[in-house]
């Protein structure tokens, strides 16, 4: 399983299928041991993704 940590810099890709970024906020994991992750994109707005939807660059 892939660990991302808070601060971490990650990219996925938008609802337009363009790629976006941002920095990590928050982890968590829930029961089932996905982890989830809440990002500060770049444009200032705040998601909440599986860490399964992003990626490092």
């Amino acid at each position: 399983m892939r660990s991302f940590t808070v601060g971490s810099r990650v990219f996925f890709y938008d609802s337009s299928g363009r790629i976006a970024a941002g920095v990590i906020e928050l982890t968590s994991t829930m029961g089932d041991g996905m982890q989830i992750l809440r990002i500060r994109c770049d444009n200032g707005r705040t998601i909440t993704l599986p860490s399964a939807g992003v990626f490092r660059g």
